[in-house]
């Protein structure tokens, strides 16, 4: 588990244009539609609201997924997403503020929270205030140290910025299940 204070790097983060976001997800629900978060909420999204949970690089959301899904329940039918951000405005940095002093917010659009405890403490705020204005919150994960960005499909100019680039089959490698990997002949 990644501590709570662990600042990113954000070099990347804030220069690449468009910036390239990693999900793994069942075929049939390789969208970005976000209703399956909105359905099942997770760490950055309530209930009823879409959200799209990737990371900035192809290994990420293989931690995430294997972290979150007994090995015997992972399906058979996964495919990895590429997704564009494209900016026309730079991140937003997230600092702490007193509970309700998030106006600064409200227009963000892309908001980025340096380590995983700013993050906890905000979200509660931040989605009760301005979960319609953002379109992406790029936040540390919980597995590795990484970034994650969430997609909320909902908010203002998420069309406008965000695209599917490509969708391609996925497999987890068998060697990650040891008992799946035939022993070597001595």
């Amino acid at each position: 588990m990644i501590p709570d204070d662990l600042s990113l790097d954000q070099t990347h983060i804030r220069s690449a244009n468009p910036l390239k976001l990693y999900r793994i997800t069942r075929a049939k629900y390789a969208s970005l539609s976000g209703a399956g978060a909105a359905f099942a909420p997770g760490r950055w999204n309530w209930q009823g609201q879409e959200a799209i949970y990737t990371s900035l690089d192809p290994s990420t959301p293989q931690l995430e997924y294997l972290a979150h899904t007994r090995k015997d329940l992972i399906p058979s039918n996964l495919v990895m997403m590429e997704i564009h951000l494209r900016r026309t405005r730079d991140w937003v940095e997230g600092t702490d503020r007193p509970e309700g002093d998030l106006s600064h917010f409200l227009m963000a659009g892309m908001l980025l929270i340096p380590t995983l405890g700013m993050a906890k403490r905000m979200f509660p705020g931040i989605l009760n205030t301005s979960y319609a204005s953002l379109c992406a919150v790029a936040v540390p994960s919980v597995i590795t140290p990484a970034w994650n960005v969430v997609l909320y499909p909902a908010g203002a100019g998420f069309w406008d910025h965000v695209s599917l680039h490509s969708i391609t089959p996925f497999d987890f490698d068998p060697r990650l299940f040891p008992e799946n990997t035939p022993k070597e002949s001595v």
